[in-house]
């Protein structure tokens, strides 16, 4: 490649790398205003002001409208739930119900990581939004169906370990409604004990759909 090429691609990736850069710290503002916030209350002006960009035309380089940065928001939150969170209901070398307690540890390790604030972006933002605006609720919808599809996968791959009659549709839903719930409990009451506590009683009851007691289970009861 000669000199000039190489200096304009070294440059285009240099300007695609900033732009990425960039769009990701409006992300993360964003994030942070409308978990403080709730995202009706989080106006373009105060995106600007905290990822401290010069302008709305700044702005409006990046993102089309604050609906479209809305749903990137929500997007990146789960994109970064699953790195932490959901990927070790896929880790091949550990037992498949072993993983289940470990993601249920990993959530209450997360809220402990915040003081117990904040709460779940999902359930927030569903809460706010899924009777108000119908592209949030198709797209929160989505954001726990996937979330489902992880908890099902991990139970099916369990079966030899489950009792016959276990739905694994009704249970991934449950485990999900359980510690969503807990997580918002723990923000009201400011008290992780409270999310501590519904996550132990999650994995008991768990094993009361696990041959045997349950014993796997219940070993990080």
């Amino acid at each position: 490649m000669c000199g000039d090429a190489l200096a304009f691609w070294t440059t285009q990736s240099y300007f695609h790398s900033t732009m990425s850069d960039r769009r990701l710290q409006i992300l993360d503002a964003a994030a942070t205003l409308i978990a403080e916030r709730g995202y009706t209350s989080t106006s373009v002006d105060d995106v600007i002001r905290g990822a401290k960009l010069s302008g709305k035309s700044h702005f409006y380089h990046y993102f089309r409208s604050k609906e479209e940065l809305g749903y990137e928001v929500l997007n990146r939150q789960f994109e970064r739930f699953a790195e932490r969170g959901l990927a070790i209901l896929r880790e091949p070398m550990i037992d498949p119900l072993e993983r289940l307690a470990l993601f249920i540890d990993a959530v209450v390790a997360l809220q402990a990581e915040r003081g117990g604030r904040g709460g779940s972006p999902f359930g927030n933002l569903a809460a706010e939004l899924a009777d108000a605006h119908e592209g949030f609720r198709i797209r929160i919808e989505a954001v726990f169906e996937r979330w489902a599809s992880q908890i099902r996968s991990l139970l099916w791959e369990a079966r030899p370990q489950l009792n016959d009659d276990v739905d694994a549709v009704r249970l991934s839903r449950f485990i999900i409604a359980t510690l969503e719930g807990a997580v918002l409990m723990t923000r009201v009451k400011r008290d992780l004990g409270v999310l501590e506590g519904i996550a132990i009683d999650l994995k008991r009851f768990i094993g009361t759909h696990v041959r045997d007691g349950g014993a796997v289970v219940a070993l990080h009861g």
